[in-house]
């Protein structure tokens, strides 16, 4: 669906240039670029995603091929404004790398690729999925697959008209509008059929394994996960502590005891000894150290 290079006007590019510049900068200011809830990783693996799934393979002819887009299914996971953004941006990617479409009306087809499900597919999408809520009676996962494949279908056929006006107003020179209307309409009526299917599986695929993961899923879809708790360490075996190194505790503050603290072994206080007289009247040697004092009476000289 890409417009090729040099089929359209310079006023016609120019328009596309600007309202894809004013769009993109609406979704700039109203997406959540700072990552916050984890949504920017999603982003980056749907654009790798859609850059490998958007591969043309359908030629259509007059320059151009068929190819799935992925618009709806990333308004689904990443919600409109940064759903749009990673579709421009594989858009960019696709035009600069793999020359799928040209670089003047890359405006133009950012404007079909990105803005429309943005602006457009994702209000269609909220509305089928509010009446396949009140058909059903509630919401289900399988009502929320099938309002994204509709959606989805109606969002390409809707890209597919967008891209045949643009043709037809804005192309330059001898061109045959005809056959670009029949062969772009007829080719994007089945492409959208493998689009819808593609995004349903995928949708209701995510439901069953991370409802997390998509956006447009109401509260009773989208179920808390759960943390694991934390098991308690395994207890190994009892080791008594070494004799002497259990603990003390406080003694009772009437305990006698309390306030003794009983000295090391060979630290006894020693009392005033007193010397014991020998049978001659000498102090005796073997009554310890303090019968060893001299008799100031003989140490001062005095008579004896």
């Amino acid at each position: 669906m890409h417009i090729p290079e040099g089929f359209l006007s310079g006023e016609a590019t120019a328009i596309g240039a600007g309202v894809a510049v004013a769009g993109m900068a609406f979704a700039i200011s109203r997406a959540d670029v700072k990552g916050d809830d984890g949504r920017l990783p999603l982003a980056g693996l749907a654009g790798a995603f859609f850059l490998v799934g958007d591969t043309p393979f359908i030629p259509i002819g007059v320059g151009t091929q068929g190819h799935l887009l992925g618009g709806t299914l990333a308004v689904a996971l990443l919600g409109p404004w940064l759903g749009m953004l990673t579709i421009a941006v594989v858009t960019i990617v696709q035009a600069l790398v793999q020359g799928d479409g040209g670089i003047t009306v890359l405006g133009l087809n950012i404007v079909n690729a990105a803005l429309v499900p943005a602006f457009i597919g994702y209000p269609i999408l909220r509305l089928i999925q509010s009446v396949v809520r009140r058909i059903r009676g509630r919401s289900t996962a399988g009502g929320l697959a099938l309002a994204c494949a509709v959606a989805a279908y109606v969002n390409v056929l809707l890209a597919a008209c967008l891209f045949v006006l643009e043709f037809h107003l804005g192309h330059q020179g001898a061109v045959n509008i005809e056959p670009v209307i029949g062969g772009t309409i007829g080719v994007y009526a089945f492409v959208g059929v493998i689009e819808a299917i593609v995004t349903a599986g995928i949708v209701r695929a995510l439901l069953a394994r991370r409802p997390d993961l998509v956006l447009i899923a109401p509260p009773e879809l989208r179920p808390k996960r759960r943390r694991p708790r934390a098991r308690p360490a395994a207890a190994g075996p009892h080791v008594p502590p070494p004799a002497g190194s259990e603990p003390q505790g406080p003694r009772a503050a009437g305990d006698p005891e309390a306030s003794v603290v009983p000295p090391p072994a060979g630290c006894e206080p020693q009392g005033p000894a007193t010397a014991e007289a020998g049978p001659d009247g000498a102090p005796d040697a073997s009554a310890g150290p303090g019968a060893m004092i001299d008799d100031p009476r003989t140490t001062s000289g005095g008579p004896a």
